[in-house]
């Protein structure tokens, strides 16, 4: 005779769900992370502190021992491209503990506490497995979007003949530091402002601090491009280094303000951003794109960009809507 024992549901922050998570995610290939996982307990504990500094909720959660968790979740209000009442969340299970009903617990914890905090909608993000499908169809997630990468080889890139966004003047972030003394909060405040509705997952929230840290770790200011109207930003591009590849750029966070759109701009910016990976020696640039961005995977594809298949190059967008009474599970 044999007894099975649920593992304990755990709520932590802090150090605790910061090592917890990071252990779990480090365990996983990069090619199988989605966005907001993280591998280390200091890229957690900035991520946390950076939402509860803006005033927007998140919650994790651990089940098992926290210094070797059988499973994580986390969920936290959304705030870019999403309708109101609409939360992210992640669910993740150990692989030799897959199967046994650790995820759809996790699911329904962290659903609940969406729920009491105003939630209308979950959306996850899964690679596309069938295992992951099954299980997030079962538990009332329907597909509604997908991330992909795309690539071009700047040796065959192909440079549209319409002509660059007029008055309009294109310049590096190093460049406007030398003019503006304010110059990285008023970058700030464009990314903050472009990311609120175009598409950019991995960062729900933008604080001056993160930026600094983000110019600090992984921009080159003389990477970062700025579309400027007059005395205005209006418009962004940035080129970060692959981590892994040699000769590669990813090209990130390309948009332009709304009532800027429609002119050109991003084209300008992308045209620029090209001649400058070129500059820096690069073969090849990818982006990541959300295909519904109809408007920038036309620009995109009218540079030569492909889309790139393989391990990890796809992430899709499932979402739950939450209703009361009826059935459901509230």
């Amino acid at each position: 005779m044999s007894t099975t024992t649920t593992p304990p549901l755990q709520i932590v922050q802090g150090m605790a769900a910061a090592q917890a998570h990071a252990y779990l995610v480090a365990a996983i290939p990069a090619t199988q992370r989605c966005d907001y996982e993280y591998a280390t307990p200091y890229e957690i504990l900035h991520f946390d502190s950076d939402l509860r500094d803006a005033g927007i909720p998140i919650r994790r959660w651990i089940l098992g021992d926290s210094k070797d968790p059988l499973a994580t979740a986390f969920c936290f209000r959304a705030t870019w491209n999403t309708p109101r009442h609409t939360f992210w969340g992640h669910v993740r299970v150990r692989p030799d503990a897959m199967g046994q009903g650790y995820g759809s617990m996790l699911i329904q914890a962290m659903e609940h506490w969406a729920a009491t905090a105003g939630a209308q909608a979950v959306r996850l993000l899964a690679h596309p497995e069938p295992r992951h499908n099954t299980f997030l169809t079962n538990a009332g997630y329907v597909h509604i979007g997908t991330e992909q990468i795309y690539r071009v080889l700047l040796a065959d890139i192909t440079m549209p003949k319409r002509p660059d966004a007029s008055n309009i003047t294109i310049m590096t972030l190093a460049e406007y530091m030398q003019r503006e003394p304010d110059a990285i909060e008023q970058a700030c405040m464009l990314h903050a402002a472009v990311s609120l509705d175009v598409p950019m997952p991995d960062e729900p929230v933008v604080t001056l601090s993160k930026f600094r840290r983000l110019l600090g770790e992984e921009v080159n200011p003389s990477c970062f491009l700025l579309a400027v109207s007059g005395d205005m930003l209006v418009g962004e591009s940035i080129l970060m280094d692959s981590e892994s590849e040699p000769g590669v750029m990813w090209q990130h966070a390309t948009g332009v303000l709304p009532s800027f759109r429609g002119q050109g701009i991003a084209t300008s910016l992308k045209r620029e951003a090209i001649r400058l990976a070129q500059s820096l020696d690069t073969r090849e640039l990818k982006t990541w794109m959300e295909t519904s961005n109809a408007s920038i995977v036309k620009i995109n594809q009218e540079f030569g960009f492909t889309k790139v298949d393989g391990a990890g190059s796809t992430i899709l967008m499932y979402e739950h809507l939450i209703t009361h009474g009826g059935g459901n599970r509230y």
